[in-house]
């Protein structure tokens, strides 16, 4: 069974925004061009500003283009990458997909792909091909110290054990520390 991964992108406002609408629309041509059966939209309320999680803006953007309603699933306890790949694999791990294509900005793949591997662990068939090309020179700038947050928060933890990585993601992660 396939399931696309749409990560979200920090609302400006109740609208989707063009960096946000252009993953979408990669993601969306992904699961009709793959018949994937589940469609899941990934972003919490990571704009105080906003009253809506991205999760929730995806929704909207992908049933105005068509998706039916029963193949849209919502995850929308993440506040970053990270957060993406620990809920989704959460989700996933119920719904017993193993093919799992994770569409995200092509600026964001590299990281995407280290953090979904290390969730998701060698059980899964993984796809990162696909990503909208988006410029954005402060978040490539970020995504060297996002990786290496990354790198250090999964050291020395076996890819796709969700038991250690949930203790260091609500024990040290400033997101979701307790």
């Amino acid at each position: 069974m396939i399931a696309v991964i749409i990560l979200g992108n920090r609302l400006r406002s109740t609208w989707i925004h063009p960096e946000l609408k252009g993953r979408m629309d990669v993601g969306i041509k992904v699961f009709k061009d793959t018949s994937a059966k589940y469609l899941i939209l990934s972003g919490g309320k990571t704009n105080p500003l906003v009253n809506l999680s991205e999760a929730e803006v995806m929704k909207d953007y992908a049933l105005m283009k068509g998706i039916p309603p029963e193949a849209i699933i919502l995850e929308q306890n993440s506040m970053d990458t990270i957060g993406n790949a620990y809920f989704t694999r959460k989700i996933i791990d119920k719904l017993g997909c193993f093919d799992i294509y994770v569409v995200s900005s092509c600026y964001h793949m590299r990281r995407a792909k280290f953090i979904f591997e290390m969730c998701y662990g060698k059980n899964y068939n993984m796809f990162f091909d696909y990503c909208f090309p988006f410029r954005n020179q402060n978040a490539e700038k970020k995504e060297k110290d996002s990786i290496k947050f990354a790198k250090d928060l999964f050291r020395n933890i076996t890819p796709g054990d969700l038991d250690e990585i949930e203790k260091r993601l609500f024990s040290i992660h400033t997101l979701y520390g307790r």
